[in-house]
């Protein structure tokens, strides 16, 4: 059993390296080992949190078993012995194993962003391989997983009497097979199986045709039974042994409940084993069209056929409704679930040792989402999240605000002969330039520009202090301003957003509904200077609605300027929009003017810009944003605004 488990614990981080890298090794996102915590998707992510989780009790056990022998331990081995650890650990492993293959299953390998097709994903070629046999690896696991649960519950039942403590820790083992095997096999397979036509979900209510529907019935009631079963037997050896797991010399276990364990191990095995077969043939019986005729029906019907109950386009509003409300606290409040943790521990916590402690383990476990510096490098984007936002937000953003649109202004003509990099300069920084992290995110932006790459948003190294916020942030792929971050993002990627009125222009906003006046701050000049020794296009992008939706609702310009000059970030700061003090942007209509892009002067002979040169381009950007503004500003629903350009 010693080789067993050594080979068990040692198959798991192989996996995870080795056939990670051999898998996705040419990934859009590219592979690391440390991909843990960091990229990959939610999905991955997830799987790979559990599968390590697993490990370590593997491990744990597996070591245990060296301290049975230390006089001290006398107490502990007339509860456990050497085989019942291994076995534990064994199962462990191989729980962990499934996972970790689950997670190398999901892995979001990103998306090509190739000429034409703006930033749609494209499948390459072993993206489809793990597709097409994914679904038979994952479900041969589960049936190896689901398995070894069953005979964990049957030894639990013959050697009760024996360790008690030992058989507890089978039947925790056997429910985290069971309820590990049933939904990955349902989820990962079904998902690897169809993902090619994207009609999978692990929800699929009404779908599927009614031999799939059936098979999902039966096999989701069997795992419930498995997990009743579980909890049964587990309850019964708890009060059975009680008096062993406190080290007292307990009774012996009645006949009722010896017949009562039998049964109930018995149930949750074979229920157990059986949801893994059920749910594993229901895949076969899946009908991704089988839903076609009801909505057919539903589109020749006529308004006055309608019924009392909630139709599909009423589910999608509410859905929809929720979907923006999410929007909105993740985009413009994420700051407030931070409040909400801090409020929580210091009123939960019965003393202010408590509260430190609390606050110590948070700032342990977080810890590690800084390594790497990801502000800098873009290591924690998450994909998986940006398609998130290409879904969801434009459509939030529109229910929200009424209008979001995006208008391209002029002609973009790719060059032929080189790859162009783009530098968008976006304004007005307002009070909170949220939509700098997503704008170029919406499919509208896609369609427009397919030819330009996604474009990384650089922002303030204040957003990357602030926890939660820092982590939306860099979730979208934003990163640090600074002048080496920003020629690292622009030569990799192609294309980067900055707002270069920064900061001095959020002392200056005013904002709200009296508000007619937009100050741009034009001293800034070093994303000029970027753009020629770098030989980057500027494209200058002016917003409507997103700078007077929002105000400060602490007006002391003077503490602002002199904060904002000794400590880089200008307070006392306290954002409100909607109904004059939430922290929700009003809902104003928003406009995305994306102007056309113009070349810049060659750099000097040195390879650096010519100070007149970085003038004349200046002048020439601020003409372009003040002719967008003139232009644009009484199409998009604010005629009375004034453009004052600050120079100092």
């Amino acid at each position: 059993m010693e080789v067993i488990a050594a080979t068990a614990l040692a198959a798991v981080p192989i996996t995870h390296g080795v056939a990670g890298h051999r898998l996705h090794k040419d990934a859009t996102n590219s592979w690391r080992f440390r991909n843990i915590f960091f990229s990959g998707g939610y999905r991955f992510m997830t799987f790979q949190g559990f599968s390590w989780s697993f490990f370590v009790v593997a491990l744990v056990l597996a070591l245990g078993r060296m301290f049975l022998h230390i006089e001290q331990m006398s107490a502990v081995r007339t509860h456990v012995n050497e085989r019942s650890l291994l076995g534990g650990s064994i199962c462990s492993a191989l729980i962990s194993e499934v996972l970790m293959v689950s997670s190398l299953l999901t892995y979001h390998r990103g998306h090509h962003a190739k000429p034409g097709q703006g930033h749609r994903r494209t499948p390459s070629a072993m993206s489809q391989v793990l597709q097409t046999s994914g679904t038979a690896i994952i479900t041969v696991l589960c049936f190896i997983l689901a398995l070894v649960g069953f005979g964990l519950l049957m030894a639990a039942h013959h050697s009760q009497a024996k360790s008690p403590v030992a058989q507890l820790m089978f039947v925790a083992l056997a429910l985290s097979c069971f309820a590990i095997a049933v939904p990955v096999t349902h989820g990962v397979g079904g998902r690897l199986k169809f993902a090619l036509t994207e009609t999978w979900s692990f929800c699929n209510p009404g779908r599927g045709g009614m031999r799939f529907m059936l098979l999902q019935g039966f096999g989701w009631a069997s795992f419930a039974f498995s997990v009743a079963g579980c909890a049964v037997t587990a309850g019964m050896m708890i009060r059975s042994g009680s008096a062993a797991l406190f080290g007292r010399n307990g009774e012996r276990i009645s006949d009722d409940d010896l017949r009562v364990i039998a049964v109930a191990s018995g149930v949750a095995g074979g229920a157990g084993f059986a949801a893994q077969i059920i749910l594993a043939c229901s895949l076969l019986h899946f009908q991704p069209q089988a839903s076609a005729p009801a909505s057919a029906a539903e589109s020749v019907s006529g308004p006055d056929e309608s019924s009392g109950k909630d139709t599909p386009s009423t589910r999608s509003s509410w859905l929809g409704f929720f979907e923006m409300l999410l929007v909105l606290h993740v985009i413009h409040a994420p700051h407030l679930l931070l409040i909400a943790i801090i409020a929580t521990v210091l009123v939960a916590a019965p003393s202010l040792a408590w509260s430190a402690t609390t606050f110590a383990i948070i700032g342990v476990a977080y810890s590690p989402t800084c390594i790497g510096a990801p502000g800098a490098t873009g290591l924690r984007t998450w994909t998986g999240f940006q398609l998130w936002a290409t879904r969801v937000v434009e459509d939030a953003a529109r229910r929200w605000h009424g209008e979001c649109r995006v208008v391209r202004d002029g002609s973009w003509r790719k060059s032929n002969c080189e790859e162009r990099r783009y530098i968008f300069g976006y304004h007005p920084h307002g009070m909170y330039p949220a939509a700098a992290c997503w704008f170029h995110l919406t499919p509208q932006f896609a369609s427009l520009f397919p030819s330009v790459p996604p474009p990384v948003t650089l922002g303030a190294s204040v957003i990357f202090r602030v926890p939660i916020l820092r982590d939306v942030a860099m979730w979208a792929g934003a990163r640090n301003v600074s002048r080496g971050v920003f020629l690292k993002s622009l030569r990799e990627e192609g294309a980067v957003v900055v707002c270069p009125g920064g900061q001095a222009e959020l002392v200056e906003h005013v904002g709200g509904d009296f508000d007619d006046e937009v100050t741009l701050c034009t001293r800034h000049r070093g994303f000029i200077r970027i753009a020629i020794e770098e030989k980057a296009d500027l494209v200058p992008v002016f917003v409507f609605g997103e700078s007077q939706a929002t105000r400060n609702l602490i007006k002391w310009k003077a503490a602002q300027r002199w904060t904002y000059k000794r400590l880089g970030f200008p307070m006392p700061f306290l954002p409100g929009g909607f109904k004059g003090y939430l922290p929700f942007p009003a809902p104003l209509p928003l406009s995305f003017v994306v102007g056309e892009p113009f070349k810049v002067p060659k750099p000097g002979p040195e390879g650096t810009a010519l100070d007149e040169d970085v003038e004349h381009t200046c002048d020439e950007y601020y003409r372009r944003i003040q002719d967008l503004f003139e232009r644009y500003k009484a199409s998009s629903g604010f005629p009375h605004l004034r453009l004052v350009l600050k120079h100092d």
